[in-house]
């Protein structure tokens, strides 16, 4: 990675700001009107009126805030609260509760029998393919390099890329912490994972320079080798305890730390290495919906490491996606890094380069009856979480963000947000708080604030939409008006101006005995109860989708990308809950975005796809 290029404009951005107090508390109420009764809210009402009050404890809190902001050297959020409190504090399994999915295009080069209906030439299970290992090596030749980001009025933080390459979330007991490789990284190292053994390949050579894709395919084939030859055991599953729960985690990894100094070693490589590979011995098909739950679980969550940043899954069809560990970037960051990696074929005749290849490096743990128990007792906690998890894929081809901007006059994302929103009240007969990702990179070290797409305008929309006296121009009229609030929403929480990052702060300031109403009434957390937890990302030309667990039980977890002349969601909720499902949610979605798609027409006129010149 060019440490220069990739960095340049990071001493340009500022601080994120202290929001003034009046304003998120005028934005906080505001957002409570569609969930409240009119007597609920008049309560919140006066309760805000006192958090305000001259001496009185909104302003103290605030002041304590702003003090905090003047010592902190980037952002008194991050530097202060963010990741401890909405990740490494979180102590649930990463597995599909915290990592997210992004699954690649298929790659030119795949050979046509391998993406047939029948799987037909792909190997057996148990056996990995000849362009499962040639994808792979261009995959890792490919991700080096990228240049910085900006939006047309601002330069992006480009901090969470240092969080991507060398990172590794390190379990502790009551809160994880992370394990940053050196910057720019000493070590040139990636760790592969196959039959869940674990190798190291070098991918630079002694001059610092990126080895061939030919140089690094041979290692990988060396590794292939390696585990046919193999005479003995395969090594215990040892990554299936990054799947547990946090806090079993860290009693394991202590027992393989006091077990042997040569755990100590394997797992400083491990941490070391850039990022993962896991080349799976099996392929999914063209199952989206199948394909998705290997790259967010594994099925068995054996042959991966979650702990890692970024890794990379290639089953031995060659079909390829990314898994990802949230807490130390955010899911667009390693999002970009793919789409790079993705804008040229796999070489199906890479070339060796001449240059000195140090053979690949197994690394092995020292185990014993207890790190086995340890590793049962792992399986019997996740299996569960897996089996429970709804996953489903939705590629809709009738029309896509070209659409939207020529004939439903909107914002893409504020269009999505209101097939959501309409999807879900159709199917549950009532509005629900809705989380949306919104970014604040145009800050030095910004991650994110709440979008809350839940507003007055909204709910008015999805209650006109099922209203048939309404005339498809009056319903047309509440969705442009629905629309427009959203995007200025989205604008104040990418200014740094939302109200859920900076009440955080307040109610973290607390100290000893300190309380005050506004945090401990019931409306303080029935509005961030996501039963819609959202997230959009680029147009995703070259991918097949993306997603992560909901956040709720009863909730549901939904990324989706706006391309051009396509839409792809990937959904996800609970088996275990009676009040979701995400077939049915998918189909409602489906309806949603037809009839929308409906009323803009007759207002607009039909839809014609421009032609390609």
């Amino acid at each position: 990675m060019s440490k220069i290029k990739t960095f340049d404009n990071q001493n340009r951005l500022p601080k994120l700001p202290v929001p003034k107090l009046d304003e998120t508390t005028s934005r906080y109420l505001r957002t409570l009107l569609p969930l409240l009764s009119a007597e609920d809210f008049a309560r919140n009402e006066a309760y805000v009126k006192d958090f305000l009050k001259p001496g009185g404890l909104g302003n103290l809190l605030q002041q304590r805030l702003i003090d905090l902001d003047r010592g902190s050297p980037y952002n008194w959020l991050d530097d202060n609260f963010w990741t401890q409190k909405a990740y490494q504090e979180w102590r649930v399994p990463l597995i599909v509760n915290s990592n997210w999915y992004l699954l690649f295009i298929d790659d030119k080069n795949t050979p046509k029998e391998y993406l047939s209906k029948n799987n037909n030439g792909v190997p057996p299970r148990g056996e990995f393919s000849e362009f499962q290992v040639k994808r792979a090596a261009h995959l890792i030749w490919k991700i080096e390099n990228l240049s910085p980001e900006a939006t047309r009025a601002h330069p992006l933080c480009m901090h969470q890329y240092r969080r991507c390459y060398g990172v590794t979330r390190i379990p502790q007991h009551g809160s994880d912490s992370f394990f940053y490789a050196p910057h720019p990284f000493p070590g040139k190292t990636v760790l592969i994972i196959a039959k869940a053994q674990f190798y190291l390949i070098e991918v630079y050579d002694q001059n610092g320079q990126i080895l061939s894709e030919g140089d690094i395919e041979k290692q990988l084939n060396d590794i292939i080798k390696d585990l046919r030859n193999m005479n003995t055991e395969l090594d215990l599953p040892v990554g299936v305890l990054t799947a547990d729960d946090r806090d079993k985690w860290t009693v394991a990894r202590e027992h393989l730390l006091t077990l042997s100094p040569q755990n100590r070693e394997t797992l400083n490589k491990i941490e070391d290495s850039l990022f993962a590979i896991s080349l799976d011995d099996y392929a999914t098909g063209l199952d989206l919906d199948l394909w998705t739950r290997n790259i967010l679980h594994g099925f068995n969550g054996h042959n991966r490491w979650f702990d890692k940043a970024m890794s990379i899954i290639v089953e031995s069809n060659g079909r390829a996606a990314m898994n990802g560990e949230h807490s130390p970037c955010d899911a667009l960051i390693p999002s970009n890094i793919a789409d790079y990696t993705l804008k040229d074929s796999t070489l199906l005749s890479a070339k060796l380069s001449g240059r000195p290849i140090p053979p690949p490096e197994r690394i092995r743990f020292v185990t014993n009856n207890q790190t086995k128990s340890f590793i049962r007792e792992a399986e019997n906690r996740i299996k569960p979480i897996i089996e429970d998890s709804d996953t489903v894929m939705l590629h809709y081809y009738e029309y896509g963000a070209d659409f939207i901007k020529r004939t439903g006059k909107s914002s893409p994302d504020a269009y999505i947000q209101m097939v959501l929103q309409l999807a879900y009240y159709k199917l549950h007969r009532k509005v629900c708080a809705t989380y949306e990702t919104g970014s604040t990179r145009k800050y030095k070290h910004g991650r994110t604030e709440t979008i809350r797409t839940l507003s007055v305008e909204s709910k008015a929309f999805v209650e006109g939409m099922v209203n048939d006296s309404l005339s498809a121009q009056e319903k047309y009229n509440l969705l442009q008006t629905a629309t427009k609030a959203h995007s200025a929403y989205t604008y104040d929480a990418s200014d740094g101006r939302g109200c859920d990052r900076h009440l955080l702060g307040l109610r973290l300031s607390l100290k000893g005995d300190e309380s005050h109403p506004l945090f401990s009434d019931p409306a303080f957390a029935k509005s961030q109860e996501w039963l819609l937890s959202t997230s959009g990302l680029s147009a995703g030309d070259r991918f097949n989708g993306s997603g992560f667990g909901c956040v709720y039980p009863d909730g549901y977890g939904i990324n989706y990308q706006p391309g051009n002349y396509v839409l792809k969601f990937g959904i996800e909720s609970k088996k275990s809950s009676t009040q979701t499902d995400s077939n049915s949610f998918r189909e409602s979605v489906k309806n949603a975005l037809k009839e929308m798609s409906d009323i803009c027409e007759k207002v607009n006129g039909r839809y014609v796809k421009q032609q390609k010149i």
